[in-house]
């Protein structure tokens, strides 16, 4: 079993896990009633990874967006795949955040907690770099959540390393203690690919760019592209892969 290794990985990412900014508009619907209103300070992408969203909500709310990232690998591929004239990125690690007191109107956590070593540092960070009462929103799949994710239905053994993922009420508990609560939970519907054998294709280039993917011996991943092999030539090749993600707010 692995972890992803970003730098090395950043090349492949975005084609293996990006998506269109209409595969996630739900995520738009979802996050807009948060990011209304004129407060002129960014918003603050934590984990950016290849930029994805932090270019969404540059194109979506007209918002500027800092983009912090750890990997300067995925730093580089994300100007190349996902430049915004909008977006200022910035090297540096979720619980040591190098930015100003109260310098942002909201703070995206996507698909990110189980990467930070010290969720309770994370969100006192936060809680001093955003303005008074700015949201939190957390993107996660979150283990005994995961009845929406298509990639277990393929690969189960990956369950094993979901459920080393901080829990809802571990995350829960972590922004308690630096003074945010829970004010939404819901799951939120994507478009993950186009068709079953675009997710194939796309499962097939993540192998060492996802984390439960990357948790997988090889015998169990070429087990796992076996059944999706199957599947494919059974599938509707017109229609698309859908996933369900949970969206946390804290305020």
């Amino acid at each position: 079993m692995g972890s992803v290794e970003y730098d090395r990985e950043a090349a492949h990412y975005q084609r293996a896990r990006g998506m269109s900014l209409d595969a996630i508009a739900a995520w738009r619907a979802a996050i807009a009633p948060y990011l209304a209103g004129d407060d002129a300070r960014p918003v603050l992408d934590v984990g950016a990874g290849a930029g994805q969203f932090a270019r969404a909500f540059a194109t979506w709310f007209e918002r500027s967006v800092v983009a912090l990232e750890p990997s300067p690998g995925m730093r580089h591929e994300a100007q190349r795949a996902n430049a915004h004239p909008h977006v200022r990125w910035v090297g540096g690690r979720a619980d040591e955040l190098p930015l100003a007191r109260q310098s942002c109107a909201a703070g995206w956590l996507s698909t990110v907690v189980h990467h930070v070593a010290d969720l309770a540092a994370c969100a006192r960070d936060l809680r001093r770099v955003l303005a008074d009462g700015a949201p939190v929103l957390v993107r996660s799949a979150f283990p005994g959540r995961d009845h929406g994710i298509t990639l277990l239905r393929y690969f189960p053994a990956a369950r094993r390393r979901l459920a080393q993922f901080p829990s809802l009420e571990q995350v829960i508990a972590a922004f308690a203690g630096a003074g945010f609560r829970p004010c939404e939970l819901r799951e939120v519907e994507q478009v993950s690919a186009a068709s079953l054998r675009d997710f194939r294709d796309r499962v097939a280039g993540a192998r060492h760019a996802d984390s439960l993917l990357a948790s997988l011996d090889d015998a169990t991943f070429a087990h796992g592209m076996t059944v999706l092999d199957d599947a494919v030539r059974g599938a509707d090749p017109a229609a698309p892969v859908r996933d369900s993600l949970t969206l946390l707010v804290l305020r």
